[in-house]
């Protein structure tokens, strides 16, 4: 009995000791390394978590690395796109200098041929680790898909929901840093993309004559009143009994027109005299004489007040005004639609020069030509327009790449031809009779007179606001500038230079902001490293305040253990002393 009694005892204090052993064990791992969930066995669950989440920060470690080397790249693309601004800002007052009269221009020239090379040599140096954005080798920069033309740069280290796994990147086209690109086509090299007078649509601003690729917004034909110019040899002195008399009728209808009737024969027949009196009194005289072709001017409308037409001094197309000249043009404020300027039933004692008989119309509905060239829509280029005809209602319209190879058919943008721009224009131009026709390399936009029965200076047609996107652009690269060789051009070369360094501040605002998300993001990819190395040890870190108490209580369990085994052991002997 008492060997029953003692064995069960030390099992069971053995049993303990193992446990508590086991235990021990585990804790003192715990304590030692300080993780609870070294392996699968320990929790599968927090294992499995922690292993992946350990994996994806190595991966946003190697983010970071990679944005710090994206750091340096933009650092290094946005401190010589600044410097590469200030040499223009240079070149730009040199070209100022230049329009001084007296100023010597060679030694100008000189000058800015230094500070052209200073640009390429900041975009030749602007390179870090063999990458360069400011000095590209990119085939046909600006025909080139955005992706192809673009530097890429890691941004961050996805895990999506689904459990897959992706780099996101963030880009930089190049067309906004290029200085200098190896077939052409860098902000320094001159733009090739202009849509130039877009097929006839718009002229040359004559305003800005030394400067091309400079185009005026408006391009409308408006027509001209009908009227008649008269020679005038002065003096001419009217006696007491000379006089001219004769009829004026305005703005009736021309029947050569073939307009439908009814026709309109004009505003009200006003007879008109000019005699000694009608002079003295317009011109402050007594002598009845007129000096020159202005005085003569004052004295026909003075005798022309309420017949609805007028007279002025003649001009040439330059605005000149000729001598010994003046015409007479209907007002066009009858309210009628037609234009015309008639005199009948003249009769003179006198001479007015050729003043005479006349019927004159002017030109039935409106009508432009358009003197075609063959141009180009660049793939990132679009223009707006508005055309309107007379007082209507104008309407706006938009030309794209999209546009062009939609109704033509085609992938490359080119209007080639007066008919393939007359396909364009009819196709966007919604007006109701309205003609658009081709003749020869020439174009017509007219109303359909069947239609437009206005004549003369009621009458317009064209187009306005053509505002193309990408303009002003440079005439031609920096490294053609010759100030000495092209003295007339210095205006030109001044707006190349300005819409150049436009562009460069543009380029370098575009690398500030780069370089400001790449700063963001590093910080953002430190303060992940952190939180992911967190958010695993919140899984698998032992808790060392716990983990030590309990390595406390359990080898206290160990002592009492040993205790109780070493009782157990020795009890049998002590009972078997109680029977000797």
């Amino acid at each position: 009995m008492t060997s029953l009694i003692t064995n069960t005892s030390a099992f069971a204090a053995l049993q303990t000791l193992r446990s508590v052993g086991s235990k021990l064990h585990d804790t003192q791992t715990h304590v030692s390394t300080g993780v609870r969930v070294e392996k699968a066995s320990d929790n599968a669950a927090y294992w499995s978590i922690a292993t992946t989440m350990r994996s994806d920060r190595t991966a946003v470690s190697a983010v970071s690395d990679a944005l710090g080397l994206a750091a340096a790249k933009a650092d290094t693309a946005y401190e010589a796109m600044e410097q590469t601004g200030t040499v223009l800002s240079q070149i730009k007052a040199k070209l100022v200098a230049a329009t001084e009269d007296g100023v010597d221009k060679s030694k100008v020239q000189d000058e800015i041929a230094q500070l052209v090379q200073q640009t390429v040599t900041i975009a030749n140096s602007a390179s870090f680790n063999g990458v360069n954005w400011l000095n590209t080798d990119v085939h046909d920069l600006y025909e080139a898909d955005p992706k192809d033309r673009s530097a890429s740069l890691v941004s961050s280290f996805v895990r999506n929901a689904d459990g897959t796994v992706k780099v996101d990147m963030m880009s930089l086209d190049q067309i906004m840093t290029s200085l200098y690109n190896k077939e052409g086509g860098g902000i320094l090299d001159g733009d090739p993309r202009s849509p130039l007078t877009i097929g006839g649509m718009r002229n040359e601003n004559f305003f800005t004559t030394d400067i091309t690729n400079d185009y005026s917004t408006t391009n409308v034909w408006p027509g001209g009143a009908a009227g008649k110019s008269f020679n005038f040899t002065a003096p001419v002195t009217f006696s007491n009994t000379d006089k001219i008399t004769f009829d004026v009728t305005v703005d009736g209808d021309n029947p050569s027109q073939g307009l439908s009737s009814p026709l309109n024969p004009g505003f009200q027949t006003v007879g008109v005299t000019i005699d000694r009196a009608l002079i003295n009194s317009t011109l402050g005289r007594s002598d009845g004489t007129i000096s020159d072709n202005v005085q003569m001017v004052k004295v026909l409308n003075a005798a022309l007040a309420g017949t609805g037409a007028s007279a002025s001094w003649y001009t040439d197309q330059y605005g000149n005004v000729i001598p010994d000249r003046y015409q007479i043009q209907t007002l066009e404020t009858s309210g009628l639609d037609g234009s015309q300027m008639q005199i009948s039933n003249y009769s003179a004692s006198t001479s007015l020069g050729d003043l005479g008989n006349v019927n004159t119309y002017g030109a039935l509905g409106s009508v432009q030509t358009l003197y075609f060239t063959p141009f180009k829509i660049y793939r990132d280029v679009s223009l707006n327009f508005t055309f309107g005809v007379n007082d209507e209602a104008t309407e706006t319209h938009t030309i794209d790449r999209t546009t062009i190879n939609s109704i033509l058919g085609t992938t490359d943008g080119w209007i080639n031809t007066a008919d393939d721009m007359v396909t364009v224009l009819k196709t966007l131009i919604t007006r109701p009779n309205t003609i658009i026709e081709a003749n020869g390399s020439q174009i017509l936009v007219r109303s359909d007179p069947l239609d437009d029965r206005l004549n003369g200076a009621k009458t317009e047609i064209g187009f306005r606001n053509m505002i193309v996107n990408i303009e002003p652009l440079p005439m031609s690269g920096l490294k053609a500038v010759d100030v000495e060789k092209n003295p007339g051009m210095v205006n030109a070369y001044l707006a190349s230079v300005e819409s150049m360094l436009g562009r460069v501040i543009d380029g370098a605002a575009i690398l500030g902001s780069l370089k400001n998300r790449i700063e963001m993001q590093t910080e953002f990819a430190n303060d992940l490293i952190d939180d992911i190395s967190s958010g695993i040890g919140r899984l698998v870190d032992a808790d060392m305040e716990v983990e030590s108490s309990r390595l406390a209580a359990l080898q206290t369990q160990q002592q009492l253990g040993v205790q109780a085994l070493s009782i157990a052991n020795s009890t049998p002997g002590s009972i078997l002393k109680l029977f000797q």
